[in-house]
Order: structure tokens, then sequence, then C-alpha cells
């Protein structure tokens, strides 16, 4: 005659914990994390150099995308937007260190799986011995799209 309810004790669902580390990283986490990891293992004008670009160029540019979802066709719109802001050659090139370090970083903490942005980008205008290209025809067309977008809003808007 005495029953005892059990739900009325709160119950942890265990699939609960499963969903969020399903959730995909953001580029902004991994920035983050990055530094957190770092902060004592870089020199203090390095770490400051990696906010820096971190804060300045990289945040914003990927700050909310999934890792998942950087591939070479927006790494290379994110060079030529830094082309158009008309900064020099050698400080893109640390620029893209940085990211390089980070993607790197959460290649090693098994939060990416393609190695790919972890390598300096082909340049194009080098030449290419093998024939093979840098980005793939749907790559190149989604930064294509992206490119007649960006420059169609910036004429009529």
């Amino acid at each position: 005659m005495n029953k005892r309810v059990t739900s009325s004790s709160p119950r942890r669902d265990a699939s609960l914990g499963a969903v969020s580390l399903r959730r995909p990283m953001l580029f902004n986490e991994l920035a983050m994390r990055y530094l957190a990891s770092h902060s004592g293992s870089l020199s203090i004008p390095l770490f400051n150099l990696r906010v820096l670009h971190l804060s300045e160029q990289l945040l914003g540019f990927f700050g909310l995308q999934a890792l998942k979802d950087i591939r070479p066709a927006r790494l290379q719109k994110f060079i030529y937007t830094l082309e158009d802001k008309g900064m020099q050659v050698q400080k893109i090139q640390a620029c893209l260190v940085t990211f390089r370090v980070c993607m790197k970083y959460a290649l090693d903490q098994k939060w990416l799986f393609d190695p790919t942005m972890t390598k300096p980008l082909v340049d194009p205008l080098v030449g290419q011995s093998g024939g093979a290209t840098f980005m793939s025809e749907d790559e190149f067309h989604l930064l294509y799209q992206d490119l007649v977008q960006e420059v169609t809003e910036q004429t009529f808007h």
C-alpha cells in the first residue's frame, strides 16, 4: 500500500551527454580552446600575434562555422577578402599560419578528421606539375557563386 513513486526523482538522461558531444565544434570554440591550451607554451609575442590574427581576421570570417564545413573554397574566399582589404602578402601568410595551427590542434584533439585544412593551399599561379587542382569543381563553383553574390550585393546595395 505504500508505493514509492520513482518518477518524481529527477533522472539524468544518458543520451543528452552524447548529443552535446556530437554537436559540431565551431571555429570560435576551437580558437578559444587552442589559445587556452597554448598560453603557457608559446612566447608572449607569438601568443599575442595569434590572438591578433584570431580576433581581427579569423573569428570574424570563420567564427560561427562548424569545423567540418570549412573547406578550401571558403579559405580561398577568406584570402581574397584579405587581399581586397589591401593586406600585405606576408601578413596574409602569417594569418594563414595561425589558421593552420588551430586546425592542426583540432585534428590532434580528434575534433576534425580531414587533415586538408592543416596544410597550405597550393597556389594556382605556381605551376602544378601533376595536373591536380587544390579545389574540386564543386568547391570552385561554390567559391565563384559566393564571389558573384558578394560583388552583386556590393554593387546594388
